[in-house]
């Protein structure tokens, strides 16, 4: 169902403390910690003892603790106290998953740990860039996770569902191009003399028509960056024009659930806190229309389909069909069958 050998965003930094939390991931039940010196770990959150959350316990020096019977886990998965006895069966580990913190973001790779390379991490430098200014969060879903991936990669329903924000007609009515490189998805759009959408007009006061461009790019299992400018109509002016990366990165919990962690970093007036609150409201406004949407549409497509696989494809979706079946292959190639098996 899900590509499993991939590195997956599970947390904020400051989600991830000496208290114990748990998310699902492809899955799988993950209780995330940090150590002593700060480092996260993470671990399957279920004792073998008698299969209680660990989350449900306490950190103890370095080891997580059952809060059933006092069973401790050292960040490896080795059970390393139990109570009343020095003999510790082997048959007590537990699972450890690869966990990085990195661009701002907890990374976790749900699949095989030998393949779990760092450099495999998604280039998300935007986060922590010089000379950028970045805002962001996470928006949990009920959906299945490849919805918003193809709205994400899709951004004519700009127009229609975020008039108050970033849409406008223009959106809808300008082709954009879709190219597969690899298991990398360009779609492009650009858009130009035409009006400012709402936000545009507030973060740059522009006066007249604007050349509008989106350039989306898509990774897999579903790494989505937007990098979107804007110019006063004929002219590549940046001390007048605004751009900004959108990062989306979704994580799939469970057939029908997934974790939406997204941020926006702009290289444009970057020491105005005030506008970074303004960005981050609106968007995460916008966002919050986006969760309303694709809720709805999960529900429908629950009775029928659970990974919207039966979903019909019009030009729009170009970039869609491409990043379906590049998932399809992969999650075939690790199940050692064929695309069409996965899809």
């Amino acid at each position: 169902m899900f590509i499993q050998n991939a590195w997956y965003v599970i947390a904020m930094p400051e989600e991830v403390g000496r208290e114990p939390m748990s998310r699902t991931v492809c899955g799988k039940r993950i209780v995330l910690f940090r150590t002593g010196d700060g480092a996260p770990a993470a671990l399957n959150d279920e004792c073998p003892h008698r299969r209680f959350p660990l989350s449900k316990g306490r950190v103890v020096g370095d080891t997580i603790e059952c809060g059933y019977h006092g069973f401790r886990f050292d960040c490896t998965g080795a059970c390393t106290h139990v109570p009343g006895t020095d003999t510790i069966s082997p048959k007590l580990n537990t699972r450890a998953y690869p966990v990085v913190e990195k661009w701002n973001w907890v990374w976790v790779w749900p699949g095989d740990p030998a393949l779990a390379d760092p450099a495999r991490i998604p280039d998300y430098h935007w986060n922590t860039e010089p000379g950028w200014a970045a805002t962001g969060g996470l928006i949990e879903l009920d959906c299945h996770y490849q919805l918003q991936s193809d709205n994400l990669l899709d951004l004519t329903h700009e127009a229609f569902v975020h008039k108050a924000t970033i849409g406008n007609a223009a959106v809808a009515e300008t082709p954009m191009t879709a190219r597969a490189e690899g298991d990398v998805v360009h779609v492009d759009r650009i858009m130009r003399g035409i009006a400012p959408p709402p936000l545009f007009a507030k973060v740059r006061d522009f006066s007249g028509d604007i050349d509008r461009y989106q350039f989306v790019r898509f990774e897999p299992p579903a790494n989505i960056w937007i990098d979107a400018k804007a110019y006063p109509a004929g002219t590549e002016d940046a001390d007048r024009g605004m751009r900004w990366m959108v990062m989306n990165s979704i994580t799939p919990s469970t057939a029908g659930t997934s974790l939406y962690f997204w941020s926006l970093s702009r290289c444009f007036v970057t020491d105005d806190r005030k506008l970074t609150e303004l960005i981050h409201e609106q968007l995460y406004n916008t966002l919050i229309e986006d969760k309303v949407l694709l809720e709805e549409q999960q529900r429908v497509i629950a009775n029928d389909d659970p990974t919207g696989a039966a979903l019909i494809a019009s030009a729009c979706d170009a970039g869609n069909v491409y990043a379906r079946r590049i998932v399809s292959r992969l999650i075939a190639e690790e199940n050692g069958g064929s695309a069409q098996a996965a899809e």
